[in-house]
């Protein structure tokens, strides 16, 4: 597991949160939807959104959060950037 974390750290720059695997998480713990999601979160739907969206790196706080809430680890629900 520490050499995931490490691997993790090192190239976090490139990752992005995954929405299919988000999706699935949501579907296992009966999420209905983003909006839902959102506010079981604490924040609006756009916060989310932008949290979820391919043009960003997400900030490593907000994908720890995600993930914790989800009780996945952060290394379920992200995936390599492809170049865009």
């Amino acid at each position: 597991m520490l050499i995931k974390y490490l691997y993790y750290n090192l190239i976090y720059d490139m990752l992005v949160i995954d929405k299919y695997k988000i999706k699935e998480i949501m579907a296992k713990r009966k999420i209905d939807n983003f909006t839902e999601l959102a506010k079981m979160l604490g924040m609006s739907k756009n916060q989310l959104s932008n949290i979820l969206s391919n043009r960003f790196n997400p900030v490593k706080s907000n994908v720890e959060e995600l993930a914790n809430f989800l009780k996945v680890s952060p290394l379920d629900i992200i995936k390599e950037q492809k170049d865009k």
